[in-house]
């Protein structure tokens, strides 16, 4: 999604339904959260306590206030327009 412009570099991610948030990083997807890289599923996971956990469902782009799935479907769509 970094490859497409849907997200930025610096945009913040936000835990759904928490107060964690998390700075998205350009170079591989990963966040910075409290000085510390770590991939988004591992810092969702610490977040809710889960063994595993949907990343795009579960992580919101504070800045649209849309879920990474949300604004990946929204693109997907648009995309679809374009091509055909």
């Amino acid at each position: 999604m970094l490859e497409w412009g849907a997200v930025n570099e610096g945009d913040v991610i936000v835990a759904k339904g928490k107060e964690d948030k998390g700075t998205l990083l350009a170079n591989n997807g990963n966040v910075m959260v409290e000085g510390k890289e770590k991939s988004m599923q591992v810092w969702l996971k610490e977040v809710f306590g889960w063994s595993s956990v949907q990343t795009y469902v579960f992580a919101v782009h504070e800045e649209s206030g849309k879920t990474l799935s949300q604004i990946r479907e929204e693109y997907m769509e648009q995309e679809k327009f374009i091509v055909e």
